[in-house]
């Protein structure tokens, strides 16, 4: 899982960042983050994953919603700011027991005219019902892309608790 998220937010940020590029420059000062628009009433998505606490599979149904800003500065660079929101109920697929799902994950994208980078922080919650164990994940990810479209320079950190 933790590959395609990696790869998600990677495209993400690509599609976003290479999207948007043609966007004018602000007036004035960036707008801070708690401002940004969101992009897409949220979608329907299904996943499963497996609760860590306990080994049990999980399927999950919920939605996703994906909020971003895109900004140029005079060198023509790009620089995306963004959030991913995933919100859903999971039922366990040995014990029956419901969880209740929520992810989220902000971006920051950066785009040079010879290389791009990006940052994200990333905050799972699988929050069991009854007797069913919480999950609680946090992952921190740097990247970035040279010239050759290689991957380079990735700091990767997760942490993940049983509360």
């Amino acid at each position: 899982m933790r590959t395609n998220r990696r790869n998600l937010v990677l495209a993400v940020g690509v599609t976003l960042t290479c999207a948007c590029a043609e966007r004018p420059a602000p007036a004035g000062p960036t707008l801070a983050f708690q401002v940004v628009a969101p992009t897409a009433a949220p979608a329907p998505f299904a996943t499963g994953l497996v609760n860590p606490c306990n080994g049990e599979f999980v399927d999950i149904e919920g939605w996703i919603q994906v909020r971003y800003d895109t900004r140029t500065d005079p060198h023509g660079g790009s620089h995306t700011v963004g959030r991913i929101l995933e919100h859903g109920d999971g039922t366990g697929a040995v014990t029956g027991a419901a969880y209740v799902f929520a992810a989220d994950t902000i971006f920051n994208a950066n785009a040079e005219a010879i290389q791009f980078g990006g940052t994200e922080n990333v905050i799972v919650r699988l929050i069991g019902q009854g007797q069913a164990p919480d999950f609680l994940g946090l992952q921190v990810l740097h990247f970035t892309v040279n010239p050759n479209g290689d991957l380079v320079g990735v700091v990767e950190i997760f942490r993940s608790e049983c509360p």
